[in-house]
């Protein structure tokens, strides 16, 4: 045999849904595999080597439908079914259904080592163009000879389609008894829990997987779902708890980082204080405890852990978050301004950042502590976001301080027209600028 068609026998093997099902392809087979096939007689073709070599480069080349075509002349000229597989398989990724059901019945022969492939793709292409009745007679026919849990899967789907949700359940639950695959548990319990409302049956199927099987994600995402669903909230708690500490024994990092965002998808709104709790029960002074201080008002503690976060890291970003908590959490704040606009000058060094010029100009505008240097800070940030109504606010403020009464009324109806005049602090200085005289 020449190096071509070694190849593209080792190709022909991948013998996958093409299209069938996302689910897992390296399906066991568990059932003894037929291998008294009839023989095929081949034809011997002179071009043949040189069309397996143009077919493997077409497709290399991703030119799939001249790829197809050439391994249908080559089927034709050799009556090889390898080929027609081939031929069959492009056809199918490329979705012409119609084709692939007018070479497969054309050319199928029973008790071939192709058949099965062959007919698994005309089950699937009939499927696809809603010939529902004639599907599901060929993918029982596909059953009754090739016992597998790719088979059964697409006996499944089919059954799915025409919504005979019992049927379906039972042909995925022989392929979860051949391959124990996640992605065939996912569909074997949706059917259960949304179609034949086994909500409690699908759950524990769920749960005894999880246990056996080290957490595995996708699965425990569903079972989340489905506790949400019947509103069993204790239940899905107790559960994210549990994923949080296999994958922290584990030492699975991307996993539990997953699973912490989960807390905040499935608890935070409805009980923040449970995962505020966990979260410092663990150890976890993270980002997200961080916010969920911010979200509950507990400024003091969203404070220290700025501060641990900036020793930790010498991140700018850290300590100017600090300064803004520092400045709004004090009762007067004119003893602590000297260290919140140090930690802001400190910032600025190094960090173009216009929220934190403008936290500084407002301050420095505000408290009249160097008004033109406030002005300076904040032009700087409207270079870099114009139209910001926050930046505009100080800016008026700023040249109000200055006397510049026409610039200020610019900038500050600018203001109002956008935002209105519902915040205080606006309202106060529109008054104060409309009575501004140079």
């Amino acid at each position: 045999m020449s190096s071509y068609k070694k190849s593209l026998v080792i190709y022909s093997l991948i013998l996958i849904f093409c299209g069938c099902s996302t689910k897992d392809v390296n399906l066991e087979n568990k059932e003894v595999k037929k291998t008294n096939f009839k023989t095929v007689k081949t034809k011997s073709f002179d071009l043949e080597d040189f069309y397996i070599m143009y077919a493997l480069e077409t497709e290399n080349q991703r030119m799939y439908f001249n790829a197809r075509d050439i391994y249908l002349k080559l089927f034709e000229n050799t009556n090889n079914y390898e080929y027609l597989v081939k031929y069959l398989t492009i056809t199918t990724q490329l979705k012409e259904y119609a084709l692939v059901k007018e070479n497969a019945s054309k050319y199928m022969l029973e008790n071939i080592k192709e058949e099965e492939v062959i007919l698994r793709l005309y089950a699937y292409a009939l499927f696809k163009l809603q010939e529902k009745e004639a599907a599901i007679l060929n993918a029982e026919k596909l059953i009754f000879t090739y016992k597998n849990a790719v088979n059964y899967e697409l006996l499944g789907s089919i059954y799915l389609e025409d919504k005979q949700y019992l049927k379906s359940y039972e042909a995925f639950n022989n392929a979860f008894l051949l391959n124990d695959a996640s992605n065939t548990l996912l569909t074997l319990t949706n059917i259960q829990f949304m179609n034949l409302n086994q909500k409690e049956e699908a759950i524990k199927r769920l749960e005894n997987y999880i246990h056996k099987n080290d957490y595995n994600f996708n699965v425990s995402l569903q079972l989340l779902a489905f506790y949400e669903n019947i509103k069993a909230q204790d239940r899905l708690v107790s559960f994210l708890k549990n994923m949080y500490f296999h994958y922290k024994q584990n030492d699975n990092q991307l996993l539990l980082n997953k699973t912490k965002a989960l807390f905040l998808k499935y608890v935070v709104n409805n009980d923040v204080k449970t995962v505020i709790d966990f979260w410092e029960q663990n150890g976890e002074e993270d980002e997200i405890l961080l916010n969920l201080y911010r979200m509950t008002n507990q400024s003091q503690k969203a404070y220290n852990l700025l501060n641990k976060f900036y020793k930790n890291s010498n991140n700018m970003d850290f300590l100017a978050q600090q300064a803004i908590l520092e400045f709004e959490m004090a009762k007067d704040k004119k003893l602590i301004l000297s260290s919140v606009i140090n930690k802001f000058e400190k910032v600025l060094e190094t960090l173009d950042n216009p929220i934190y010029q403008n936290y500084l100009a407002y301050i420095l505008i505000d408290y009249d502590l160097n008004i033109n240097r406030g002005i300076y800070l904040v032009k700087k940030a409207l270079e870099k976001d114009p139209s910001n109504v926050a930046f505009l606010d100080t800016l008026a403020w700023g040249e109000y301080k200055v006397k510049n009464c026409k610039e200020a009324y610019t900038y500050m109806k600018q203001v109002v027209d956008e935002v209105g005049l519902d915040d205080e602090e606006i309202k106060l200085h529109w008054e104060k600028i409309k009575e501004c005289k140079e």
